[in-house]
């Protein structure tokens, strides 16, 4: 018996295995090459990006045969075997090949494998849509390569070439509905005449590369991408004009006694793989974070009862961090705002999901340390109020529950703990930069 076993991304994982037994024949299929779908404007089409690749073959099935050629193919008298059974993996080659196809097809794919500090950093856009491709029924023909004229004791890099084909069930799983939204099978083949090392990784590689190419030409997949999911409100015209949000009393008693009613005021924002806070300022407007929202224009939205909502970013500010999200009526109660500012030592509360989304509602509370500025010379409200990760876009309130804030950022112990100096934003400021006013007589007015 003689075997391959490769030691890097999908090769660590390929085992081979050649049996001197019978050999069975096994015919490659060749795949035709469809042309990818004509796309004009990569960006009409929702980000899409690669997730996992898995292998599903039971341990032991006939993947391949080898083939004899006195002038250059090893005779061997046996069958390739695929000897790992069901495999799952996210292998970077197979991404970096995905992205090389779909890229060049002009589809909004995010991933790009030359920018050397992805793993550190979020991508510039999130996806809305990660694909998922399960590898069956691969079939090789592999020739492994020995010169026909060798110098005796010489040593040899082994190499085969040959042929393949394999076949990938494609998932299309929605970031925002949170489930499989579609699902297609395509195929690719490959020949590879000029023996390479680690041939036979190659030639997945490849084949697996032209059943990539072939998904480009699906043009359900393209309608799918280009549909905006949901009817909602459109406003984003309002860009670059006033934006009105009707005037709501402030609360006058203590925080406690509107507590219930704070708490349906405010959201969970589901951005991708993390998640922030925000709240109602009018009965379809959310304010938040600009880096919860950053890179997405539909998002989901979750109220504290546990029901989403679809949300549309419709404006924004990076330097104040601050964004406007809107959704559809549905009777949301918006959250009064103080605009005078607050003082020293004065008591406030934070409210919002920290850590993880379970714990929505969350309220702590502290009292204003001190007032500074950001390094764009923002104001900034300093408080000891506990905050954490996930707080991001969060309500600051006043002692009688008022919106005196936006939380967005803080200074953390070692062990990433909160150390009492947590920084929110003004809402005076975040309105501001963001044209919003209250209760004028000019501009657009959102009404319940």
């Amino acid at each position: 018996m003689s075997g391959f076993a490769r030691t890097a991304g999908l090769a660590a994982s390929f085992v081979l295995l050649a049996v001197l037994s019978g050999c069975q024949t096994v015919q490659v299929a060749n795949v035709p090459e469809k042309a990818p779908v004509y796309i004009d404007d990569r960006s009409e089409l929702a980000p899409i990006k690669l997730n996992r690749v898995g292998v599903k073959m039971r341990r032991g099935t006939v993947i391949g045969s080898y083939k004899y050629d006195p002038f250059g193919c090893i005779p061997h008298h046996g069958n390739v075997y695929w000897n790992r059974g069901r495999l799952l993996m996210k292998n970077t080659e197979f991404e970096d090949i995905f992205f090389e196809q779909f890229d060049g097809a002009n589809f909004n794919v995010v991933g790009d494998p030359d920018d050397l500090f992805a793993g550190v950093k979020r991508d510039d856009v999130e996806p809305e849509y990660l694909i998922g491709g399960q590898i069956e029924d691969i079939r090789m023909n592999i020739c492994d390569y020995r010169p026909f004229i060798y110098l005796a004791g010489s040593v040899l890099t082994p190499k085969q070439s040959g042929s393949a084909s394999l076949t990938v069930t494609w998932q299309v799983y929605s970031l925002f509905d949170e489930k499989v939204v579609y699902k297609a099978k395509t195929a690719g083949s490959v020949s590879i005449k000029n023996a390479v090392p680690d041939g036979e990784i190659s030639l997945v590689n490849e084949a697996f590369a032209e059943a990539a190419a072939n998904f480009t030409s699906d043009e359900k997949l393209v309608a799918l991408l280009k549909k905006k999911p949901a009817n909602i409100a459109d406003i984003t015209d309002v860009k670059n004009t006033e934006l009105l949000i009707p005037l709501f009393p402030l609360y006058e008693t203590t925080i406690t006694d509107s507590i219930d009613r704070i708490r349906r005021s405010v959201v969970t924002i589901e951005s991708g793989g993390s998640h922030g806070s925000g709240f109602f300022i009018s009965p379809t407007l959310i304010a938040t974070n600009h880096h919860v929202v950053e890179g997405r224009e539909l998002l989901r939205v979750r109220l504290v009862t546990g029901r989403k909502v679809l949300g549309e970013v419709i404006r924004k500010h990076p330097e104040r961090d601050v964004a406007i999200i809107q959704v559809e009526k549905g009777g949301h109660m918006p959250l009064p705002l103080r605009m005078e500012p607050l003082k020293i030592t004065e008591e406030v509360y934070a409210i919002g999901s920290p850590l993880k989304k379970r714990y929505a509602g969350t309220v702590t509370k502290g009292i204003v340390s001190k007032f500074t500025n950001n390094r764009y010379g923002l104001e900034n409200i300093q408080a000891d109020v506990d905050t954490q990760g996930g707080n991001s876009g969060g309500a600051l309130l006043d002692a009688r529950g008022n919106i005196v804030g936006v939380s967005y950022a803080g200074i953390k112990s070692g062990g990433g703990g909160s150390i009492g100096m947590n920084y929110f934003i003004p809402i005076y400021d975040a309105l501001d930069k963001l044209n919003v006013s209250i209760d004028d007589t000019r501009g657009l007015v959102i009404k319940d």
